[in-house]
């Protein structure tokens, strides 16, 4: 029997149904009565319960297939449309799928949205087009606040990177390979990560990088690339020929003109590069042509990279200055550099250039020194019009008026590079011109220069430090002044304060103070020739000494003076004498202090630091010049000036009144030490007695060696009038060299020196004996002549004897053999009495001569003429001799 027939209903799939028939039948089955009945009763119940459950839970299980497969097939075919090349960047195609969307339910839609974005986040690149319609259509971003916290975050950062525009367009590819697809817009987007987000030459290395990619044919591509590629320094012959293209059909077009410029410059097209950033800068003051055309010129011309940085300066000069000269825009008014010139110098000075570049950039920041740039300008130069232009940028530093407008008639050379430098020049040329002739400054100063030798006084106002820098800029300038005026300038400005030092303006006060005027300023050409000689003239009056250091010896016969010009004696002794540009003290002893020019340039060289370094010893006139000017720097090491004083006091070199100086100086010098009385007596005397060496060493903290070695010189010159031992003068060379060693001893090792080389000098110009005049006794023979003469002698001696049975000619063979003897005595600077010791020495050893085999000679000329091993060895001077002897 069925639950249903049992229960007493049709079959159902109400539950309340069920239950109310089955309480209806219950009190006819009572379990205690019926119990049977009560459990089928209770079977039927359950059974029909179980029925209906199954029933609602198959109904609803077929109604969710029927809601759930729609879903399912969108996300499907979302997956098919990722995996399809041809419609996955394909705006179209998800324009379609969103379209299927519609139809869904809200309910079904809602399930799949998150679905669909997490798949988006892990499908790898895609277009950011098609994404952004999938999100705008689906309110990603508004649904945000639904999401987890940090899941949230993680959508935001992807809906805001889809909103980046796509590196082109994407559908471009669309019948591409999926690899290529992917490849592509992986390597393109990059590209674009790396310009945007990273430094430049991260992209330039990651762009450089050698790789094989499709390149789409979208024109915007192309344009974002050129201008990336331009701006990296990245060249690109396909890029350069397109903006080539480009600038043709619109030349007028600055930004083509300036990424064909770029292109052209990473290239290496210099020329086309250097025409390109000229035009942008003539034209269009573009602001990266100047740093372009300066990069140009470092990598290309270095050279004449200072020229075009000075060429670039842009000054601005008013055109009015007010007429009080108290007013504070006069100091406005001067010549100046910009800030950017000023850093350009700084930069340009680490770039490491060679030759005069170097040279100018270092003048241009320190600009004190002028005589390193003036000796490379004064010389004739291979390159004419290099050198030129570097006159003409001096010009603009240091040109009067005449040179200025000469700058201006200058003509184009047709180069391009050198005919921006000279536009640069001229047009500062004109603004300096109109400074120097509207400038109310320069007028007062102008004004009383001509009326100075009439009493004129001086303008307060100009005295005020505010107006210094402009004074400073026209004192600096190259112009003829009368003494007077020379006079009156020197006293109103401090010019050892002013920064720069204007150049010239103390030598022409000194020279105006002997009678000495520079001659008139010429005009057109000729004012060229007149500033290289008047440069030179003060260059060399300045510091005589380190201005021929720095000059060619072929400069001075590249000039030309006059007769009658105050410097034409001085410029014959520079052409006449080739050793002032060999030795360091070869000038101050040929000045003649009779000449006017030449009493000026002796003063700075009389200082002892001079003879120091000089290549020769100074003789005795010189050395007390020198010392007679820097005793200041003696006052600390008496034992050395007393000794230097004496040595000079009995120089025959000297005149009465300067041994008179001397003299006086010797008196004063000392201390209260008994020995210092003894020293000062026998200095005088010309015969030092033995001093107590220790106690001047422990007193006076000196060498006692050294000293000791100085007395026995001083006394061999000056009392025997011979020549020092060759191993004391050595050890004098050294001690003079030792910088370490007492200032005073130096002093006093190179007069003995200096004295010495006289004698020796005298020796060596004797002129040497054949080794085989044995007649000659007064002359050396070496080791090696003496063992010939001996062995000539010898032998000789022995055939004739036994030839002609004649013993009396052993008497001429050893008479031959003392000659030898005594001449080789000779070459170690003994005489006679020597000897007599050495045949003294014979009675008890017969074969004594022979150590004379070995013993060496004196390596130095003595009294009986220069050594027969090397006769020129003092062609040089003694100091360069006793170095290599040192040296050895």
């Amino acid at each position: 029997m069925s639950c249903w027939i049992r229960l007493g209903i049709e079959p159902t799939q109400d539950l309340d149904t069920i239950r109310l028939a089955y309480r209806s039948r219950l009190p006819t089955h009572h379990p205690e009565t019926d119990p049977e009945g009560f459990q089928a009763l209770r079977a039927a119940y359950e059974e029909a319960q179980r029925l209906a459950r199954e029933h609602v839970e198959n109904a609803q299980a077929a109604q969710s297939n029927d809601e759930v497969a729609p879903a399912n097939e969108a996300l499907d075919a979302f997956q098919a449309l990722l995996e399809d090349s041809t419609r996955r960047y394909e705006p179209q195609a998800w324009l379609d799928y969103i379209g299927q969307l519609d139809e869904l339910p809200l309910e079904q839609l809602d399930d799949l949205n998150w679905q669909l974005l997490h798949r988006l986040r892990h499908c790898g690149p895609i277009a950011y087009q098609c994404v952004r319609l999938l999100a705008t259509r689906l309110g990603w971003a508004e649904q945000l606040l639904r999401l987890p916290p940090e899941e949230a975050q993680d959508v935001a950062a992807f809906l805001q990177r889809i909103e980046e525009p796509d590196p082109f367009d994407t559908r471009l590819i669309r019948d591409w390979s999926p690899a290529a697809q992917l490849e592509t817009l992986w390597y393109f987007r990059s590209l674009g990560y790396y310009h945007q987000e990273r430094p430049l030459f991260e992209y330039t290395q990651f762009a450089d990088c050698h790789t094989c990619v499709g390149f789409p044919a979208d024109e915007d591509l192309v344009s974002r690339l050129t201008l990336q590629f331009s701006q990296a320094g990245i060249g690109s012959r396909t890029l350069h020929a397109r903006l080539q293209q480009q600038h043709e059909m619109a030349p007028d077009d600055v930004d083509v003109l300036y990424l064909l410029a770029r292109q052209a410059s990473a290239l290496g097209a210099e020329e086309q590069a250097l025409n390109g950033w000229l035009r942008l800068w003539r034209e269009h003051r573009h602001p990266e042509a100047e740093r372009w055309l300066l990069d140009l010129c470092a990598g290309y011309q270095p050279q004449r990279l200072p020229l075009l940085i000075q060429a670039l300066d842009q000054q601005s000069l008013p055109h009015n200055w007010p007429e009080d000269l108290t007013d504070p825009a006069q100091a406005c008014g001067c010549p100046a550099q910009s800030p950017q010139t000023l850093a350009r110098w700084s930069e340009a000075s680490r770039l490491k250039l060679e030759g005069f570049a170097a040279t100018f950039i270092d003048w241009r920041l320190d600009g004190d020194d002028e005589l390193p740039p003036l000796a490379w300008l004064l010389a004739d130069q291979e390159d004419r019009l290099l050198q030129r232009r570097y006159w003409q940028a001096w010009t603009l530093q240091r040109g009067e008026a005449g040179l200025l407008r000469s700058l201006l008639d200058e003509p184009a050379s047709g180069d391009p590079l050198d005919d921006l430098i000279l536009e640069g020049f001229q047009r500062q040329a004109a603004q300096q011109l109109h400074w120097l002739e509207h400038s109310p400054v320069v007028r007062a100063l102008v004004a009383f220069c001509a009326s100075a030798h009439h009493g004129a006084v001086f303008p307060e106002a100009l005295k005020q430090p505010a107006l210094h820098p402009v004074c400073r800029e026209w004192l600096r300038r190259m112009r003829v002044y009368s003494p007077q005026a020379l006079e009156r300038l020197n006293e109103a400005f401090d010019m050892r304060r002013m920064f720069t030092v204007p150049f010239g303006m103390r030598v022409m006060n000194d020279m105006a103070r002997h009678g000495i005027e520079l001659p008139p300023m010429a005009e057109g050409a000729a004012q060229w020739d007149w500033h290289r000689q008047q440069l030179f003239m003060l260059a060399t009056i300045a510091q005589p000494q380190r201005w021929l250091d720095m000059i060619t010896p072929k400069l001075p016969g590249q000039l030309q003076y006059a007769t009658e010009h105050p410097f034409h004696r001085t410029h014959r002794l520079l052409l006449s004498t080739p050793a002032l540009f060999q030795e360091n003290n070869a000038l101050l002893r040929g000045l003649d202090e009779r000449d006017p020019v030449q009493a000026l340039m002796a003063p700075p060289l009389h200082y002892l630091a001079y003879a120091f370094a000089s290549t020769r010893l100074p003789g005795a006139i010189n050395l007390f010049e020198c010392y007679q000017g820097s005793t200041d720097v003696l006052e600390e090491h008496p034992v050395g000036e007393l000794l230097l004083c004496a040595t000079l006091y009995h120089s025959p070199a000297l005149d009465s009144e300067q041994r008179t100086w001397l003299r006086a100086r010797l008196d004063m010098l000392g201390g209260s030490a008994a020995w210092v009385g003894t020293l000062r007596t026998g200095l005088i005397a010309g015969n030092v007695p033995r001093l107590p060496y220790k106690v001047i060493e422990r007193e006076e903290k000196l060498d006692g060696k050294l000293l000791k070695t100085l007395v026995s010189a001083f006394n061999t010159l000056v009392k025997s009038a011979k020549p020092p031992r060759t191993v004391d003068l050595m050890r004098l060379q050294k001690a003079k060299d030792d910088a370490d060693q007492d200032t005073g001893l130096r002093c006093a090792a190179m007069a003995l020196l200096a004295r010495t080389e006289g004698h020796l000098a005298a020796a060596a110009r004797e002129p040497q004996a054949p080794s085989w005049a044995f007649w000659r006794l007064n002359s050396r023979i070496s080791r090696s002549d003496f063992v010939a003469h001996c062995f000539v002698a010898l032998m000789g001696g022995a055939v004739l004897t036994a030839v002609a049975k004649l013993p009396e000619l052993w008497v001429v063979a050893v008479l031959l053999i003392l000659t030898s003897v005594l001449r080789r005595l000779r070459d170690l600077g003994q005489g006679v009495p020597m000897l007599i010791g050495v045949l003294a020495i014979c009675r008890f050893a017969p074969f004594a001569p022979a150590a004379l085999m070995v013993v060496p000679g004196d390596k130095l000329a003595n009294r009986y003429g220069p050594p027969p091993d090397d006769p020129a060895q003092l062609s040089e001077g003694l100091q360069v001799a006793l170095r290599h002897l040192n040296a050895q």
